[in-house]
């Protein structure tokens, strides 16, 4: 086949597409700023469960809508500031939290979800990554019975996707993890999923599977992008090139590169931050979990507990506010034996994110030789897989596993 084809973006998704382009007989060339998996893929939770796949816009904000405005729960943070250029995103957003919306988002979530995770197996197995794992499952906890019966509609989705997931009691919480204090009354575990202690390393793996396998990584910073001769002129810090076919990946940044050529810009970024703490002597943690009344999410990393934040909605380039991180850390000094902060100030990182919560997947509306793979929210390092296989099918005209409509560039650009 031996077809060229430019990926840009050394995230965890433009890392998959490259590999699987590749894989496919392609002659791929990956192009970032940065090393794989060294900007936003490099901080999340490193966190694959079958359970991901609550859409944000969740019915249930309207009760806490006042509350979320005025700043007052951990897991939200609105930047007032910027509010004027979030408000169009912010109404389309608030317009999909309708349960049947839920439901129909949720569900297209999951598809992608339950199969991401299982080609994620088939990829780590050859790359050696199975090291890496913690104990099967996510334990999502509850401090208080209403809130637990506050996700009455998050079960209900995992029901209608036949997604496993176990309810348990206090005495089961603390069998499966003792070393946590006694402040929780309800946890629902999200079974068979999984979690990585080093998801950089997960990227940089795929990343030099790629590379032995043929594909090419180029260290240079995109500039612009403009349509030449039925293909495209790429100008980046180090050159002009001329490329046949390209795949844009950047995340966060996708937007402003696409501009140029007249797309809106459909995103919101959530900024999410993470610390490293370091369990008291004597204590540890076998597996991922979500302090649902605290917000905050805490995952056993090779270099400590990475305890990670909910939704900062900003602009992309706002200074850093780590409000959460400091909200959270008293919560989580009464939920397990801290012994001290690992990192002097918190790692911050880019969501990108539409209203909807589903990646943009799939061909440029306007125009051809240009393929799209963004938006993917909390949920970049669990797609990756699927987002480049549906990417290779439309590139190679192949029948896909399942219709991509609801993940196509068209609905936002």
């Amino acid at each position: 086949m031996n077809r060229p084809i430019t990926v840009l973006g050394a995230g965890i998704v433009g890392i998959s597409c490259a590999f699987e382009l590749r894989r496919r007989g392609f002659r791929v060339t990956l192009v970032d700023r940065r090393g794989p998996g060294e900007e936003t893929s490099a901080g999340n939770a490193g966190i694959f469960s079958y359970g991901s796949i609550t859409p944000l816009a969740d019915p249930a904000l309207w009760s806490r809508l006042h509350r979320l405005l005025l700043n007052r729960d951990a897991d939200f943070l609105l930047h007032y500031p910027h509010l004027p250029s979030l408000l169009p995103w912010l109404l389309r957003f608030l317009l999909r939290c309708r349960r049947q919306t839920y439901f129909d988002d949720g569900i297209a979530l999951g598809v992608l979800v339950r199969a991401s995770i299982e080609l994620h197996k088939q990829w780590m197995a050859p790359a050696g990554l199975q090291t890496l794992l913690n104990r099967d499952g996510v334990l999502q906890l509850y401090r208080k019975r209403q809130s637990f019966e506050a996700g009455r509609l998050q079960r209900e989705l995992l029901q209608r996707c036949g997604i496993k997931h176990t309810d348990l009691s206090a005495e089961q919480i603390y069998e499966l993890e003792p070393d946590l204090n006694r402040v929780f009354t309800r946890s629902l575990l999200i079974d068979e999923s999984m979690s990585l202690r080093n998801p950089e390393k997960l990227c940089k793996a795929y990343a030099r599977c790629f590379v032995e396998a043929g594909g090419q990584l180029i260290r240079d910073e995109v500039r612009a992008l403009r349509p030449a001769d039925g293909g495209w002129e790429l100008v980046t810090a180090q050159a002009t090139r001329a490329v046949e076919k390209l795949v844009v990946c950047l995340g966060a940044w996708t937007p402003g590169l696409i501009g140029e050529l007249g797309y809106a810009n459909p995103l919101a970024i959530e900024r999410g931050y993470h610390t490293l703490v370091a369990p008291a002597p004597g204590n540890k943690l076998s597996g991922p979990v979500f302090d649902a009344d605290a917000g905050y999410v805490m995952v056993p990393m090779e270099m400590g507990l990475r305890v990670s934040t909910g939704t900062n909605l900003t602009q992309r380039e706002a200074r850093p506010d780590t409000r959460q991180i400091k909200r959270v850390l008293p919560r989580l000094h009464q939920a397990f034996p801290v012994d001290r902060l690992l990192l002097d100030a918190p790692w911050m990182g880019r969501r990108p994110t539409v209203p909807d919560s589903l990646p943009i997947i799939g061909p440029a509306p306007r125009h051809e030789n240009l393929w799209l793979a963004f938006a993917h929210s909390h949920l970049g390092l669990t797609l990756g897989p699927i987002s480049a296989v549906l990417i290779a099918n439309f590139i190679g005209g192949e029948r896909q596993p399942f219709s991509p409509a609801a993940y196509s560039p068209a609905r936002y650009l």
